[in-house]
């Protein structure tokens, strides 16, 4: 049969009573519970970048207002931005009607730029340095968030022309084709 293999805790005599030396096991506790959430952390800080991109201008008109109208005005951004509706347009405190934005120069941003540098450092060949996998795994999730949010990001270049505007060509009745 085989042995199990038990950890086993050092245990020291001192004045009569006994004290379990627990500071090493601990510190591996606390490790591996991070290691085994840190899926959980990369995708968060992820969809954190990509919403905080998308957001950032329309939830500035909402400083200082009460929670419930903040809430309001980020569900506006959010939808407005990326499908063109805006569930709560018709109140003008919740950041009323916000348009669908669509801009590639919207990529370029600080969230993909700190997500090519982890992923830059994870692709250093030297064995010193530490958390290469995890500094792969933020990074991709990172680079992914500042991606999308890019995209659907107000562009804040003025001469931006956005390819999906909602003004039509004006209809010519009757140009002379009878």
């Amino acid at each position: 049969m085989a042995r199990r293999r038990t950890t086993r805790r050092r245990t020291t005599r001192k004045g009569g009573r006994r004290k379990t030396a627990r500071r090493a096991y601990t510190k591996k506790r606390v490790g591996n519970k991070i290691k085994s959430q840190w899926g959980k952390i990369s995708a968060g800080a992820g969809a954190l970048s990509a919403l905080s991109l998308i957001t950032s201008s329309d939830m500035a008109a909402s400083t200082g207002q009460p929670i419930g109208v903040r809430a309001k005005n980020f569900a506006n951004s959010v939808a407005g931005r990326i499908t063109g509706f805006s569930p709560f347009g018709s109140d003008a405190t919740a950041g009323g009607q916000i348009p669908q934005t669509v801009s590639i120069e919207g990529i370029f941003n600080k969230y993909t730029g700190i997500g090519l540098g982890l992923l830059g450092y994870a692709m250093i060949p030297a064995r010193i340095l530490p958390h290469k996998a995890k500094a792969r795994q933020l990074g991709k999730a990172i680079f992914g968030g500042g991606l999308i949010g890019g995209i659907f990001s107000p562009s804040t270049n003025p001469h931006n022309t956005n390819l999906l505007s909602r003004t039509h060509a004006p209809m010519i009745e009757n140009a002379g084709v009878t």
